[in-house]
């Protein structure tokens, strides 16, 4: 299993997922971690933290180690550390059968809109129905500041998301989950678009934001949902930011 072409697919998935957030700005220097789980297992493919760590825009698929759901990082290779937040993985994988794959980031719109305290509601449609879904579906806040370190801490953000597809860590950063790497991926970038876009609405001195109408809410959607085509649409986005790398989407090399 550990070395299997399927396995090894999901491996380079996941440190390309690392660099493609890099490139994004969803996470930072060298924090932020990507995970995917085998599907049919309780396995778990998790960037991992080696020995130093160049930080994540230069993650590598050797650095992208499959591990239970019960580690502790004991079987590691020697120079290598699960994240310090490795239970923001564990815990939404135990709690959420529908969850694939899980992205942790540091992203700033996103953060600051935690810290003020800023709804992200449905204020764009066709402009990127992705971001529509976001608000539409609703972005809790987990409304602590620490770092994710145990199980305790992992169940009670677990408990804060709930079924919602990401989420905001107030003072922290931001958790998105999918179906798979691609989908946790590009639902983290869009939710950096969505609050991006509201931070600036509400940078407007006496500007009230326009909130969708239901009807027009249901006209993207059911256009999107019409074409089963959203899985789709995260797929050939992160295709674009693939192709957007260049050579920097060579995850066999650091440099």
């Amino acid at each position: 299993m550990s070395d299997s072409p399927a396995v090894e697919e999901l491996r380079a998935l996941v440190a390309l997922s690392c660099r493609i957030l890099a490139w994004t700005g969803c996470v930072r220097e060298i924090t932020g971690h990507v995970s995917v789980r085998v599907p049919g297992t309780d396995q778990v493919l998790v960037r991992c933290r080696p020995q130093p760590d160049p930080g994540v825009r230069f993650t590598i698929v050797d650095d992208i180690h499959l591990v239970g759901l019960e580690s502790a990082g004991d079987e590691l290779p020697h120079g290598y550390a699960l994240p310090g937040e490795w239970a923001i993985h564990t815990e939404l994988y135990r709690s959420r059968p529908d969850v694939g794959a899980v992205v942790h980031g540091h992203p700033e719109a996103s953060l600051k809109c935690g810290i003020l305290g800023l709804p992200l509601e449905p204020v764009i449609g066709a402009y990127d129905p992705g971001a529509m879904e976001l608000a539409v579906r609703g972005v809790p806040t987990y409304p602590r500041a620490v770092l994710i370190s145990d199980r305790a801490l992992g169940g009670e953000l677990a408990a804060a998301m709930g079924g919602s597809d990401a989420c905001l860590l107030s003072g922290h950063g931001v958790v998105a989950v999918g179906e798979d790497v691609q989908q946790a991926t590009v639902r983290a970038i869009k939710l950096e678009t969505l609050a991006g876009l509201t931070l600036d609405l509400h940078s407007i001195p006496g500007a009230t934001p326009k909130l969708l109408s239901a009807d027009d809410i249901a006209a993207v959607s059911g256009f999107v949902d019409s074409r089963k085509a959203a899985r789709t649409y995260a797929h050939w986005t992160w295709d674009f930011y693939r192709h957007s790398l260049g050579a920097v989407a060579d995850v066999t090399r650091r440099d």
